[in-house]
């Protein structure tokens, strides 16, 4: 392998394929990847896994394995054939167990700089991890996706799976046996350009059966979640990490053999049932969610960050409630920081759930999908958020900035959060500003036009607290 020195690079929205990756074998790796397999009840399954994983092109020097047991009736063990580097981490028993806490579990166990997730029961053909890691050398935020076939193993021993792989002749060892894509799965990818279409659902994508991520990315993003047995972790998963600026990959030539039918395939519209509550919840779009209905989610489709430093008491307050008296509901308010806020600021809004007070500076609104940014002392007309909104989608920009009148001061910005934390990990010497430019443009509003002023402050005779006339 020669060598393949670079720094990975940025790009625009989910313009990968402006990189071109290393083609397989012909490179020389320098990152480290953990490979995270969640298991429970499955020492067959496992076995086969394995001696798979025992057999990379990746060299071995660079690579470990941990298995996360989520209390198994039986503990799990390593098999005769394993890779040279892998051991088992048993969880134990508990109301949160399924993959979601067994990947996490695996994740903050690990080491590598890349964390690689496969299912226990997922068998990867020899090139399986210098397929994902190939990407993680040359592209910043990747998160890669490998692509599987649905296969029946019975009577497949561990020895044979070891030999097809490092002989790379699994088409001859499940030769006559019936493989079934992943239909849906692939067909998503297809109709979205091969992921490059930039849109709110493009998450969807991400499966856990194999993904990888930079561990720094998979940590930014919170990682996978607890929801016990039903059906959302990883979708909520991919949610999340695109969310924290992921660029999502599809890497067909990633394959992998899944050991059987997949789960959903046999009772499909039972677990969308029984998902539909979580998913609407933890899945701001509105795929998954009615449009705007004034109900309270657990995720917010926006998040305002008020700057109580910018303003005082009394402004802080009528700037939270003008934008809680907006016309677009589907939001929460978190005012940062409220160190030096006097007690009857917090007294004031005590039974609103919808506002939050952070004592230290809050710098994003994740993973609600938008983060807004108000100073103290600025007056968010009825409309303005869902004008913002409508604009952040037709002009298709990242950060929509509003001017809040001709006088020098900090203005409104409305940024998509994934272009937030996109542009913060890779802001240079240009600034912040420039760098969610480029990667994913940046439209200026007359905040006069869409209901953004500064705030008057009114008292009445009882000393009470409202937006006043300019007049």
């Amino acid at each position: 392998m020669s060598p393949t020195a670079r720094t990975p690079v940025a790009v625009p929205r989910q313009e990968w394929t402006t990189v071109q990756a290393p083609d397989l074998g012909t490179w020389t790796p320098s990152l480290t990847v953990t490979v995270v397999l969640p298991a429970k009840d499955c020492q067959d399954e496992l076995d086969l896994t394995l001696a798979a994983l025992s057999a990379q092109t990746y060299p071995a020097g660079l690579m470990d394995v941990v298995v996360v047991d989520d209390a198994s009736a039986e503990p799990l063990r390593l098999p005769a054939v394993h890779p040279e580097r892998a051991c088992v981490l048993r969880l134990p028993p508990g109301d949160g167990h399924g993959s979601g806490r067994a990947r996490h579990a695996g994740a903050e166990a690990a080491t590598g700089d890349i964390v690689l997730f496969l299912d226990a029961d997922i068998v990867a053909t020899r090139t399986h991890v210098e397929a994902h890691a190939r990407w993680h050398h040359v592209l910043a935020d990747a998160v890669v996706l490998g692509h599987k076939m649905f296969v029946e193993f019975d009577d497949i021993t561990a020895a044979d799976v070891l030999a097809a792989t490092r002989d790379d002749t699994f088409d001859q060892l499940l030769d006559g046996r019936k493989q079934k894509k992943h239909t849906w799965h692939e067909d998503f990818i297809r109709e979205a350009a091969r992921l490059t279409a930039y849109a709110d659902d493009t998450f969807i994508a991400v499966v856990g059966a194999s993904v990888s991520a930079p561990r720094a990315l998979y940590a930014e993003s919170g990682g996978f979640s607890t929801f016990g047995l039903r059906g959302i972790v990883d979708t909520e998963f991919g949610y999340r990490i695109f969310t924290a600026g992921a660029v999502l990959v599809p890497e067909p030539s990633a394959r992998s053999y899944h050991q059987g039918a997949r789960n959903f395939a046999t009772r499909g519209d039972e677990i969308k049932r029984e998902r539909s509550g979580l998913a609407a919840n933890h899945l701001p779009i509105p795929l998954f969610r009615p449009s705007d209905v004034g109900r309270m989610w657990q995720v917010p489709v926006v998040h305002a960050v008020v700057d109580a430093t910018s303003g005082t008491p009394e402004q802080v307050q009528v700037t939270v409630d003008s934008i809680l008296a907006s016309a677009y509901t589907d939001l929460v308010v978190t005012v940062s920081p409220n160190k030096e806020l006097p007690r009857w600021v917090e007294d004031y809004f005590a039974a609103d759930a919808r506002v939050r007070f952070a004592p230290e500076p809050v710098r994003t609104g994740f993973p609600a999908p938008f983060s807004l940014v108000v100073p103290a002392g600025v007056a968010i007309g009825r409309s303005a958020v869902g004008s913002l909104l409508a604009l952040s989608s037709s002009e298709q920009a990242g950060m929509v900035r509003a001017t809040v009148s001709d006088e020098p001061g900090p203005p409104v910005e409305l940024w998509a959060t994934r272009a937030l934390h996109r542009a913060r990990r890779h802001a240079g010497a240009d600034g912040l500003d420039e760098t969610a430019r480029q990667l994913f443009g940046v439209h200026w509003v007359s905040g006069a036009e869409i209901g953004v002023r500064p705030a008057v402050v009114g008292v009445t005779k009882q000393g009470m607290l409202h937006e006043g006339s300019a007049g």
